[in-house]
């Protein structure tokens, strides 16, 4: 193609970008929103029941023989179980990024069924349910009411017959689940003295139960083969009952003299809850809480909008005094983040715009740069869906990165034309073709670089390398359209729009011309005596390699900056044993406190569970959800000020342990944020070594300067009952020891019979003791059994029950047994320097036989630890063999490649004294600033090089070289510079992002436009007289 060509045919470049933009509206309306890329773990989690067992009987029982079947699942990067004493087990197992979450899950399920013969039989009745956990929490709906008919057993079924079910249908929802669920179930509350006076046994009511409530098929009349018949007529009879009434009515026995003892006699029939373990409410009053949950990959704003609209039409259907509303919806961070980010977009291209007309002085130049920034923005959204992106603060801060950079191509060009047609008294035409002719290898040359500089950091492994890809080729993508722009459109409207300088100026524009041309002379005078000097230059430039060495270790590491999402939580944890009764009245009176903070918009709450330790009585899980970002403005009202707040008056609380956290930074990682441990007992160590190394720790963390809030989720010593069965007698009265446990199991626990339906729907039918009978230890007096010979006999006379403590739940971590340390960085320091910390005091004060591993947020930081070195080392190699190949000489890139380190230089400067820390932010910003510092580089060696090629020696190559190029490397970087700006003084949802790959950029390439272009030709002329005196004794 001749290089003309574009130039000659302006409608077929114009068409070119057009096209380009056209394919960039259609992503942009097209692509999904979200906070995140779908970078979270595949996780697959199991439940099961084993209602009335101890936490040590399910961590036995059913816990280990399901995780000997799963353990070495492919894929699995770890598994980790919670067994409680309220009889159920949780296993969750994540898997790796790569791992496709479908095949994880089935995968499960296989396994899961091939444990199930092991099992005991309730638990298989009970069900074992495998489900993907959504990442994410959506939003949360609450319907309350104050009409006393309405309360919170009626809520919470309403919503799961008439609201649930709809959400689960809407696309792009996963999960929606009821949080302290009251669903319905029949509820037979027995009275064990009448039981005993008719000689009834549990055995004996669970047989006839399940005898009369049952579905069964009773034939056809009719049926064939026959003759003589007309119709055929299907037989029905009684199935499954449906009332309470008809529960009560059942025949438990029918004597011999007649009479007939039916339930009623025996036990009170209610249709009530299935479980009274936990409960919910809102801001102190009674709700159900519907927690809905997003399919990875799904638009965000968008399943928001279809759930918030679905809402308006189920709920004219609501009764009178039923209401909804929408406590939680991250939708609202999400929108205010991307909303802030589109800010900075903005303010940077009009920072960028205004350089760009500052340093070209016409409206006509300025007009080609500002049409080639849109193109390449516009036309990066229809490569993002191509590849499967979605806009998110990622994506979104690679496209405020890029607008620096993509700005550069068409001011090199258009400036490169005005020095021609100024230099030389060329028309626009003849202009524009000599300088396509001089500039197109450098310009490909650039952006080619710029690519170089990303491609390796894209073929990370694990979650860094996705949060590194979506910034890398978005910014690729953006630079490769501005190159095809700068290489079609710019020329050809250059060829049009500009006009030869009539030289008459405008003041502003004849100062500014000033100010550069004494900065050129500037320039060039140090530049002279920078190359006079090389010792001195070489010496300080080993004393910033150290600099940026030391800088490394002092800067603080971490994984991702902590933002203020709008919410956190809080955990009360009573006395181990506490009954819901007593934490519902803490929980009321912190609630209280809460709600009247002026920073707070909701308070919801879960009593008797929490995160870490799942269903317990004496927990209560309160996330607190704040006002929009705009109110909280003014005052201390952020979210560690909030917290800082609500810790003071917790503090107060004697009779409960209060931890506060903050959401996982990434959705999905980890319960909270901060980091999380498991101690594990491994090498025999027992359940009580565990517990004491835990307390080892935690006793050590608390003197530890860089540690804060360090706590352990270990239910050590829970007082317990236990009944030491007296096995001899038991088999001399011919009583099997199943009967003595599953008789004390109904009466105290609770047992799962069978179901009945109602309401078009399947409910359980559930057989306890009345409240009264299972309080003291003295009422086991009352519970009997039957002998072989027909006699009943109490259970207090089989065995002997004593107060004792145990574990409250068991957790295991790839089957070892475990307790869970979270905790996070005090103020002034990294998530990695806790991390270090606390390692080192595990190191130094746990016994051989306890080990550590990291979970959640902190397994991948770990494995992330220590990149930042790879990263660059693999930047700096493939800059340099994209250099050699380009240029054809090992030496030349060299010094490209020493004048580098200067910016990284500044860059580590910048965000030491900010106090900002060494996280992915900053490493990106890092590699996009190398990428840039080179491009600079590269635009002053090109141009010396062609020099000496022509015969002129090196020191004047090198100073034409820099006097030319000084004013469009100082253009574009100023552009790139000011367009920083606006993320260095960030504030807002997401500034935490914005700021640690702002102000890394930011000042690293002030350093670069000040120091870096001295050293460029400096290390020039030094190497080509190395490859002079190579030559020299080559040829001697």
């Amino acid at each position: 193609m001749k290089p003309g060509f574009f130039i000659d045919r302006p409608i077929f470049s114009a068409v070119l970008s057009i096209l380009i933009v056209i394919v960039g509206v259609i992503g942009l309306f097209q692509l999904p929103v979200d906070q995140y890329p779908q970078i979270t773990p595949p996780v697959v989690k199991i439940s099961a029941s084993y209602p009335g067992a101890s936490a040590i009987t399910v961590s036995q029982a059913v816990a280990t023989p399901i995780e000997q079947e799963l353990n070495g699942t492919p894929g699995m990067l770890y598994m980790e179980s919670s067994s409680s004493n309220s009889g159920g087990l949780s296993i969750t197992i994540t898997f790796d990024i790569s791992t496709d979450a479908e095949l994880a899950a089935v995968d499960v399920q296989n396994r899961v069924k091939l444990a199930e013969s092991r099992l005991p039989a309730e638990v298989v009745q009970n069900g074992i349910k495998v489900e993907k956990q959504s990442a994410s929490q959506l939003m949360t709906l609450a319907l309350t009411s104050e009409d006393p008919r309405f309360d919170e057993i009626y809520l919470s079924n309403f919503a799961t017959m008439n609201v649930l079910d709809v959400l689960k249908r809407i696309p792009g929802v996963g999960r929606v689940s009821n949080i302290g669920s009251r669903y319905y179930a029949m509820q037979i509350w027995i009275l064990p003295d009448r039981m005993a006076n008719f000689g009834l046994t549990i055995k004996d009511l669970q047989n006839v139960l399940k005898d009369q409530n049952r579905e069964s098929a009773a034939g056809v009349l009719g049926q064939q083969p026959m003759t003589g018949v007309d119709i055929t007529i299907p037989i029905t009879a009684p199935g499954r009952l449906s009332s309470a009434e008809e529960f009560e009515d059942i025949v438990v026995r029918a004597n011999p003299d007649g009479s007939i003892i039916r339930l009623r006699d025996i036990a009170r029939v209610s249709l009530e809850a299935s479980s009274y373990n936990t409960e919910s409410g809102l801001n102190g009053e009674n709700a159900a809480i519907l927690g809905i949950f997003m399919l990875p990959g799904a638009n965000a704003m968008e399943v928001a909008d279809n759930v918030k609209k679905a809402m308006q039409e189920i709920s004219r259907d609501f009764p009178e005094g039923v209401e909804y509303n929408i406590p939680f919806d991250i939708t609202t961070y999400i929108s205010e983040s991307i909303h802030e980010v589109y800010k900075t977009l903005f303010e940077a291209l009009f920072l960028v715009i205004m350089v760009v007309f500052l340093s070209l002085q016409s409206w006509r130049a300025s007009l080609i740069p500002l049409l080639a920034v849109p193109v390449s923005l516009v036309g990066t959204f229809g490569f993002m869906l191509a590849f499967g992106f979605s806009l998110n603060m990622l994506t979104l801060l690679g496209l405020v990165l890029a607008i620096g950079i993509v700005v550069d191509d068409a001011i090199v060009v258009v400036e490169g034309v005005e020095r021609i047609m100024e230099e030389e008294g060329l028309s626009p035409r003849e202009a524009t073709g000599k300088a396509m002719k001089e500039l197109t290898g450098a310009l490909v040359a650039t952006s080619l670089v710029l690519g170089a500089v990303f491609v390796p950091v894209s073929f990370l492994p694990g979650i860094t390398g996705m949060l590194y890809r979506q910034f890398a080729i978005t910014i690729v993508v953006s630079v490769l359209i501005s190159l095809v722009v700068a290489l079609t459109l710019s020329p050809a409207m250059c060829a049009i729009l500009l006009r030869p300088s009539n030289g008459k100026k405008g003041y502003v524009f004849r100062k500014i011309n000033e100010w550069l041309a004494l900065g050129n002379n500037k320039y060039i005078h140090i530049l002279q005596r920078a190359i006079a000097n090389p010792r001195r230059v070489v010496a300080g430039f080993g004393m910033a390699l150290v600099l940026i060495f030391v800088l490394n270790r002092v800067v603080p590491s971490s994984f991702l900056p902590e933002e203020d999402q709008g919410y956190f939580k809080v955990e009360l944890a009573l006395p181990e044993g506490a009954t819901l009764e007593r934490t519902r009245k803490v929980t009321d009176r912190a609630i209280e406190y809460i709600k009247q903070h002026p920073a707070v918009a909701h308070v919801q709450n879960v009593t008797g569970s929490s995160p870490r330790v799942g269903t317990a009585q004496s927990r209560a899980e309160l996330t607190v959800i704040l006002k929009p970002w705009e109110e909280r403005k003014k005052g201390n009202m952020a979210l560690e000020d909030v917290m800082n707040d609500i810790r003071g008056e917790f503090f107060k609380y004697p009779e409960a342990q209060v931890f506060l956290s903050t959401p996982p930074i990434i959705p999905g990682l980890g319960t909270s944020g901060g980091f999380e441990l498991q101690i594990e007992a491994r090498n025999g160590a027992t359940f009580e070594n565990l517990v004491a190394a835990v307390d080892t720790l935690l006793r050590y963390a608390a003197e530890d300067k860089a540690l804060a809030g360090v706590s352990s989720s270990l239910q050590a010593e829970i007082p317990q009952l236990y009944f030491d069965v007296d096995r001899d007698k038991a088999q001399l009265l011919g009583i099997p020891l199943a009967d003595i446990f599953s008789t004390m199991k109904a009466y105290t626990g609770s047992v799962y019979v069978n179901d009945f339906n109602m309401f078009n729907r399947v409910y359980k039918v559930y057989l306890q003791a009345e409240a009264p009978y299972r309080m003291q230890k003295e009422n086991l007096n009352m519970f009997f059994v039957k002998t072989a010979a027909g006699d009943m006999v109490p259970l207090t006379a089989l065995g002997t029950p004593q107060y004792t403590t145990g574990p409250g739940s068991i957790r295991r971590f790839n089957m070892f047994s475990t307790a869970v340390v979270n905790g996070e960085a005090a103020p002034g320091y990294s998530s990695g320097d806790a991390m270090r910390a606390i390692e080192l005091l595990a190191r130094e004060h746990l016994p051989d036989n306890i080990g550590i591993e990291w979970s959640g947020l902190s397994f991948q930081e770990k494995k992330a630890e220590g990149q930042t070195g790879m990263v660059m080392a693999l930047v700096f190699i493939f800059v340099f063999l994209f250099l050699a190949a380009l240029y054809e000489s090992w030496f030349v890139p060299a010094a490209v490649l020493f004048s580098l380190p200067i910016a990284a230089l500044g860059a580590f400067l910048g965000v030491w004294v900010f106090g900002l820390e060494n996280d992915v932010y900053f490493q990106i910003g890092l590699v996009t600033l190398i990428g840039l510092a080179a491009k600079n580089a590269i635009l002053i060696i090109e141009f010396a090089k062609v020099e000496v090629d022509k015969g002129v020696d090196a020191v004047t190559a090198a100073i034409s070289a820099a006097r030319a190029r000084f004013r469009p490397i100082l253009m574009t970087s100023l552009a790139f510079v000011l367009g920083m700006l606006p993320m260095v003084l960030a504030s807002g949802p997401g500034s935490a992002s914005r700021h640690s790959i702002g102000t890394g950029i930011f000042f690293g390439m002030l350093v670069a436009i000040t120091v870096g272009i001295v050293l460029v030709p400096f290390f020039f002329v030094q190497i080509e007289k190395v490859v002079h005196k190579v030559r020299k004794t080559k040829k001697s």
